[in-house]
């Protein structure tokens, strides 16, 4: 007999963290060049799309809410399911430059997703200059993290144009919701849980302790104190609107500055993101004299989980905003990260884990009622930023060449923005999500991110980029 298939402790800021302001969706704007395909249109990519989706289980699931929000949802199947709820067509408004694409990615993000079905939509975009086309994707949080998104979309692409559907991996293919439980069964489970919230409580506090007091032992090595994070401007309230910016640096720069201070491309691209908001903040003179700190994630995978679920964790890392020094920046980032990494990795215990321990309504009111400016110092980060390894390889959907993909991701009360970056080919591409209020102008934090890298290449010379 099947059982009934609950979200995990993990999942919960994703879906009692959603307010009438905040979205816990992430999203995906896919630029297609079709040029040498005259039958491609909004027609030929459903079928495509519709085929390869098909195929994987998770696309019907949608969530069962227990009463009140006192315990987590269920994955049960969606028996009404059709594609006409989350396959679309749009068009980019004139004259379809980069500046009305943000607009419109923007405007499809700032949404809800219906609850009632599968958490995720594709908006076929037409109106694009230079002929291209675009793929919005828009996924709720709840359904994978970044790495297991990266997986879903492996699926749906190829790295040819007419190439046969692959074989599905069959932790995907084979993965099944359970039934509608019964209300007895939801009560029993959410008394049974929080019955429990006491304990692992406690569990959790003790197990700080220990490892604070462990690290205090004469033999032990104490890891470096952090200076709280101090509260700069966009750490404000937000709206329901979402602003969008997008662009790309070379990858091959990107490595080159990686080699030379032997780094790795994460502290490079922190590096970046904390050059870009320095020069952005202090022309407008609103850098904090304290170092902005962000949080980035940590996947806790193993590298034979091919799930498509929720892995991850976060760590908070400083953006070193308040030394002048490019180089002594990247350092100071470098020397910090990796700490702070396999801390997570090893039982560290973060924001996350302890808003884990709690159900969804308690995780909305908390959300809800905690003041904007009290963020940076509850969580000890300023702002998110994420990078996600993508393909190398030139991929194809629907026979189409992707040229380009920028993400979009989650902001907060507090927390006006969000970086999230993907390799794809050549390039290192960069989606910005940010509070409109807060930033004005918001295309200079892209220009920033190349004139900080160029700040990097300078100290390197010529011959070792190569």
């Amino acid at each position: 007999m099947t059982r009934p298939r609950q979200l995990t402790p993990q999942d919960v800021m994703f879906v009692g963290g959603e307010t009438s302001r905040i979205y816990q969706h992430t999203g995906g704007l896919t630029l297609m060049d079709a040029s040498d395909r005259p039958g491609f249109g909004y027609a030929s990519l459903r079928r495509h799309l519709e085929e390869r989706i098909a195929s994987i289980p998770h696309f019907r699931w949608k969530l069962h809410e227990p009463p009140l929000g006192l315990d987590l949802p269920y994955w049960v199947e969606d028996e009404r399911f059709s594609f006409d709820h989350h396959i679309r067509r749009i068009g980019v408004p004139l004259p379809g430059d980069r500046e009305a694409l943000g607009e419109l990615a923007a405007y499809l993000y700032s949404r809800h997703m219906d609850r009632s079905r599968p958490l995720w939509e594709l908006w076929f975009i037409e109106g694009l200059a230079n002929g291209q086309y675009g793929l919005f994707t828009k996924l709720h949080h709840s359904m994978m993290d970044g790495e297991g998104a990266n997986r879903l979309g492996a699926q749906i692409c190829d790295f040819e144009p007419d190439a046969p559907p692959r074989e599905i991996d069959p932790t995907i293919a084979e993965a099944r919701p359970g039934p509608v439980p019964q209300p007895w069964q939801e009560g029993l489970n959410a008394a049974l849980h929080l019955s429990r919230l006491p304990f692992r409580a406690g569990r959790e506090m003790l197990d700080a302790a220990w490892l604070e007091f462990s690290r205090r032992l004469p033999f032990a090595s104490r890891p470096a104190e952090h200076p709280p994070a101090p509260v700069a401007s966009f750490n404000a309230d937000i709206g329901s609107e979402r602003g969008f910016v997008f662009g790309s640096v070379p990858l091959a720069d990107v490595k080159s500055v990686k080699n030379h201070f032997d780094v790795t491309v994460n502290d490079v691209v922190l590096a970046l993101v904390a050059g870009s908001l320095r020069g952005y903040l202090l022309q407008r003179g609103e850098l904090p004299d304290a170092s902005l700190r962000a949080s980035i994630a940590v996947s806790l995978r193993a590298e034979d989980d091919r799930a498509l679920s929720n892995q991850v964790t976060a760590a908070g890392v400083t953006l070193a905003t308040d030394l002048g020094d490019p180089v002594d920046r990247l350092q100071a980032i470098a020397a910090e990260s990796e700490r702070a990494k396999d801390e997570a990795r090893h039982g560290g215990k973060g924001f996350l884990e302890m808003v884990s321990l709690l159900p969804p309504v308690l995780v909305n009111v908390m959300m809800s009622m905690t003041p904007p400016a009290l963020v940076p110092k509850v969580t000890g980060f300023n702002l998110m930023v994420s990078n996600v390894r993508g393909s190398p390889l030139p991929m194809y959907v629907g026979g189409a060449r992707i040229t380009e993909i920028y993400p979009m991701s989650i902001i907060a009360p507090g927390n006006g923005i969000n970086v999230t970056c993907i390799s794809y080919l050549d390039k290192l591409e960069f989606g910005l999500t940010i509070e409109p209020k807060v930033f004005p102008d918001p295309w200079l934090l892209i220009d920033g991110l190349g004139e900080t890298l160029e700040e990097y290449l300078k100290w390197i010379g010529p011959v070792e980029r190569g």
